[in-house]
């Protein structure tokens, strides 16, 4: 450790002073008490001087050099050094070093590593710092929990002062705290402040000599990819993609592979006409330095624009790549591609350049892009809840008249679906579908409907109505066979059983039953009429402790089984009646309405938790009632935090 103590105004105030002696001749002693009352006066303003002169104290590492420039004013200015980091009583508990992506990998942590997480981050908000030894994942997970909670407070200032004491206290943070608040404030499209800490913060932004290989996805992924220097390069231009879309490694790699050969397409393009991929690049830095920043051409924050700015331009890029490999699997969710400069000009130079070649090559290279495989389909599916729709479609538009081939197509299309919470949807709309090819695959497909419901977050209950015509049923007995089944499915939950018993519905009865005329004459003459009889005979319900089945002829054309959960009050609603949202979404949306509509998914999961069901189900559940209504997600997931677009929520509501 080497300690730098920045004294230079006082040497050169000393020095003034020593000089001024010793360039005069020897004076008389009248004036040698001129003099001496005049040096007792110096001597009272340089003391004077010295008292409001803060002496600023830096301690760094060695192999660490820091060329920030600290003003020395009459203003006190303190600096946090290694040395002033209190020792933490019971020792910080080991955490191997490993990149860090987002503060969700605190789940990863131990019990003993998350109580202590919870010590620092109080201690650090109310101005102690621990030593952390070494330990750095804590000061990366108390990066991106702070840059969380800004989407709560959205106070600038506020997190600006916690990232500056971060990185002085933690200096593996620094260079990459401004960059991510760079990014957040871009993201929320606070062009003004995201000019101001570019400006501003010229060292810490777009800093890529410090602790170069963290989050650096060319060095990251250079033996996977089996990247050239070039392309490791290249990808080090990049911060690593902190979405959940990315967060699907196969997803990254294909988006990087696109991001390679975009680059190397327009690098071969741009020689072709007779320039550089460097060259256009500085042209358009050299117009938003001008016309968006309003830099004079050469001074120095113009010299700096030009320089760094080119950086930002990768960046983008990679935007438009991971759009293009979202969209060609089927992601609905898009980023956001806008840039904050807000000169036309700047717009169309940006455009013309960079922008519309990139999107001609994107369109021709996309095709190459691999297809998902299943543990990756699996993820988009859970990420993305409607996504089934798409193969749904094709599987309808191909049916080929083979009902067990498309049975076996929607049970894998299921299992493809198996950590999405709507993957019932994908059998009822198939049981709706085969109805009118094959009766018994439109019942099997219907039980594995129920099947997956009872499982859900929460029972829709989809009635039959509409879905099980009278035609299914050609007598009662066999409409009395299937409640039987769809009952004892709800009380043992044993799906195979349920489908064995299902193919044995249409059997034919080989038990005659011989009826007695007279004794049906009786039977005329004591009740309204056999039919009516003989319906509310047949006409059984069947019920455990949480539900019970019932059935009842609409009418000649239909039939109604409705299955109803004893447990579920009715609630009154501030919504649509059209909307059935449960007790449990209405709490659910209540947290949001207290919250501003943005809350965080720990809280989530724990207010999940206490209902005995998933967060993702409970979100994904409520998202499924309200499309059909707003064609797009009530709740949205931003970093750790899930959200409800304000607009969509008075839709939803009465009021």
């Amino acid at each position: 450790m080497t300690i730098v103590i920045v004294i230079v105004i006082v040497f050169f105030v000393v020095f003034v002073i020593s000089g001024k002696k010793n360039m005069t001749s020897p004076p008389s002693t009248q004036n040698y008490k001129k003099q001496n009352t005049e040096e007792e006066l110096q001597s009272e303003k340089v003391q004077s001087l010295l008292k409001n002169i803060k002496i600023t104290v830096t301690t760094t590492n060695s192999n660490h050099q820091d060329d920030s420039i600290i003003d020395v004013t009459d203003q006190s200015y303190t600096i946090i050094s290694n040395s002033t980091l209190k020792k933490y009583p019971n020792g910080v508990p080991y955490w191997a070093h490993h990149y860090v992506y987002s503060y969700s990998e605190i789940n990863s942590a131990s019990i003993e590593q998350k109580k202590f997480y919870e010590i620092f981050k109080i201690s650090f908000l109310n101005g102690d710092y621990f030593d952390l030894e070494g330990n750095s994942n804590y000061a990366f997970i108390l990066l991106f929990d702070l840059l969380n909670e800004y989407e709560s407070h959205k106070d600038t200032s506020k997190l600006e002062s916690q990232l500056k004491t971060l990185g002085q206290c933690y200096p593996k943070t620094k260079s990459y705290a401004v960059s991510f608040l760079i990014q957040k404030l871009e993201d929320n499209g606070d062009n003004e402040a995201v000019s101001r800490l570019r400006t501003y913060d010229s060292y810490g932004y777009q800093n890529y000599n410090i602790d170069y290989d963290y989050w650096r996805l060319g060095s990251k992924y250079k033996t996977k990819l089996n990247l050239s220097d070039e392309e490791v390069n290249l990808l080090n231009k990049l911060w690593y993609p902190t979405n959940n879309f990315c967060s699907i490694e196969f997803c990254c790699l294909e988006i990087l592979k696109l991001y390679i050969s975009v680059i190397a397409e327009l690098k071969a393009n741009y020689i072709a006409e007779g320039t550089t991929i460097e060259a256009q690049f500085l042209e358009v830095a050299d117009v938003i330095a001008r016309k968006h920043f309003k830099y004079k051409n050469g001074s120095q924050n113009y010299k700096f624009c030009i320089e760094t700015t080119p950086n930002e331009f990768y960046p983008h890029i990679f935007k438009h790549c991971e759009n293009a490999v979202r969209e060609y699997y089927g992601h609905k969710r898009k980023i956001n591609t806008d840039t904050y400069y807000t000169s036309s000009e700047v717009k169309t130079e940006f455009e013309t350049k960079i922008i519309s070649k990139v999107s001609g090559l994107i369109s021709r290279l996309i095709s190459k892009v691999s297809t998902p495989d299943e543990a990756t389909e699996i993820e988009l599916n859970s990420q993305s809840t409607n996504r089934w729709k798409i193969k749904f479609e094709e599987l309808t538009t191909h049916y080929n008249e083979k009902p067990k081939d498309f049975i076996d197509s929607i049970v894998n299309l299921g299992k493809l679906n198996k950590k999405n919470p709507s993957i019932e949807n994908i059998f009822f709309e198939a049981s709706k579908f085969i109805a009118k090819y094959d009766k018994e695959s439109a019942l099997a497909l219907y039980v594995h409907y129920l099947y997956h419901d009872l499982k859900s977050a929460t029972f829709d209950n989809k009635q039959l109505t509409k879905t099980i015509q009278k035609s299914l049923f050609k007598t009662n007995e066999q409409l009395h066979d299937f409640e039987i089944i769809v009952s004892e499915l709800i009380k043992d939950k044993d799906l195979e059983k349920a489908l064995i018993n299902v193919s044995k519905v249409y059997e034919v009865k080989r038990k005659k039953i011989q009826l007695d005329s007279a004794s049906i004459k009786e039977v005329q003459q004591q009740h309204s009429g056999t039919v009516e009889l003989l319906n509310e005979y047949l006409k059984d319900d069947f019920e455990d402790e949480n539900n019970s089945i019932k059935s009842q002829e609409i009418n000649n054309e239909e039939i109604k089984i409705e299955i109803t959960q004893k447990s579920e009050n009715t609630v009154d609603s501030a919504f649509l009646s059209s909307l059935s949202f449960s007790p449990i979404h209405l709490s659910a949306l209540e947290l949001f309405t207290k919250s501003n509509f943005s809350v965080p998914q720990s809280e989530i999961e724990v207010f999940a938790k206490s209902k005995g069901i998933f967060k993702n189900q409970l979100i994904e559940s409520i998202n499924e009632t309200c499309y059909d209504l707003l064609d797009d997600v009530l709740i949205e997931e931003e970093d750790d935090y899930y959200t409800i677009n304000t607009n969509y929520f008075k839709r939803i509501s009465l009021q």
